[in-house]
């Protein structure tokens, strides 16, 4: 399925995307679509916030489907793969960090087989009703909560990671990334991540 949004990497929105994230992504060395991640040393890790609430709220239970597609490069453990994280707006009670109210990341199990360079569909929840050229999809089927992440909780921020735990030489390429809504007629984001 073709995006139906699109982030360039040298603009202001992909400069917002990619926010904290140290070292910031690059064009990929090897010609493929998409931002290339390189871990140099220490703690170093990507946030791409891909979400954020626009004209109406979207809710844990409104979830189908969470998913992004890309290469993981260099592969020394599960700590080499990116995850997906949720958080949801602050309540002020019962919160579970400082600037939310829950967290709820999503990553692979550690006998999850990943090929070097292969172009995989990773996705939470349920699986994808977006698909990307025929790429295989990879369930990231291991939860953990910090919170309470009841289903009618607004989301604050869906966004994607790396793991500062990480080897140094970590290599991850995203080219896009989502999600499907379970609403009848459902709201979905394939947003591209650009390079050219």
């Amino acid at each position: 399925m073709s995006s139906n949004a699109k982030v360039q990497l040298t603009s202001t929105s992909g400069t917002a995307v990619y926010a904290d994230s140290m070292p910031a992504p690059i064009a990929d060395l090897n010609g493929r679509d998409g931002w290339l991640y390189q871990k140099t040393s220490g703690a170093e890790k990507f946030n791409y916030y891909i979400w954020s609430q626009g004209s109406h709220a979207l809710r844990l239970g409104d979830l189908h489907s969470v998913f992004m597609v890309g290469a993981v490069d260099t592969y020394t453990d599960v700590a080499s793969v990116p995850f997906i994280v949720i958080y949801t707006k602050m309540t002020g009670s019962g919160d579970a960090g400082a600037w939310y109210h829950s967290r709820i990341s999503y990553s692979i199990k550690s006998s999850e087989v990943i090929n070097l360079g292969e172009m995989v569909h990773f996705y939470s929840h349920h699986r994808s009703t977006i698909t990307h050229n025929g790429y295989r999809q990879v369930p990231l089927d291991v939860e953990i909560k910090t919170g309470e992440a009841l289903p009618t909780e607004e989301i604050l921020y869906i966004t994607l990671h790396s793991d500062s735990g990480s080897a140094n030489d970590t290599s991850i390429l995203i080219s896009n990334c989502g999600y499907v809504s379970n609403h009848l007629n459902p709201q979905h984001l394939n947003l591209e991540l650009n390079s050219n």
